[in-house]
């Protein structure tokens, strides 16, 4: 029973400490321009966003600088030198610091919003790159997968495997611009 026990409890720690195992993070992670093992299918319509099957997305705009917050205490979040740098909003730039490390910002430009998966191992920002934590690699899935911006996380699947993203021609203050929906599956 003791040895089962152990077992079980080192099990839940090697989950729990698996975001926190990469060795310390000193630069950015490599942008890829292919999709990896993400898939996407364009949606005729936006799926029920009811609290079961779809879950309305915590997505946190980058207005000013600050802390982000992340489902973890793996690592930490801050946006800094945020400005209208495309002439439509303020964007941010995104630093990713785990423990004591130096924050190391995770991609070269700025970005409008940021959404942490509720496991933590997935970080997606404007236009649509999504980092993965645990295999410190940035995807940009915006140029691999042909969704181009301005794209919005709008709700993520009950098992955490598929986000509902919604994309507009514009950014802001939209009227009769075409959108269009889609379900971008994770590894």
């Amino acid at each position: 029973m003791q040895l089962v026990l152990l077992l079980a409890l080192v099990a839940i720690w090697v989950e729990t400490a698996s975001l926190a195992q990469i060795p310390d993070v000193t630069k950015p992670p490599p942008i890829l321009k292919s999709a990896g093992q993400f898939s996407a299918a364009q949606l005729s319509r936006p799926p029920l966003i009811d609290g079961r099957a779809w879950i309305a997305a915590n997505v946190q705009t980058t207005s000013s600088p600050g802390t982000v917050t992340v489902p973890t205490q793996a690592f930490s979040l801050t946006l800094t030198d945020c400005g209208d740098y495309a002439g439509d909003f303020e964007r941010c730039q995104l630093l990713f610091q785990r423990g004591r490390a130096t924050p190391v910002r995770i991609d070269h430009g700025f970005t409008g919003w940021v959404f942490v998966t509720t496991n933590g191992r997935y970080i997606v920002t404007e236009p649509l790159y999504v980092l993965d934590v645990r295999e410190w690699k940035q995807y940009a899935l915006f140029e691999a997968l042909q969704i181009p911006n301005y794209t919005s996380i709008e709700a993520i699947s009950h098992d955490g495997k598929r986000l509902f993203i919604s994309r507009r021609d514009c950014a802001i203050d939209c009227r009769n611009v075409r959108v269009e929906y889609y379900e971008l599956t994770l590894p």
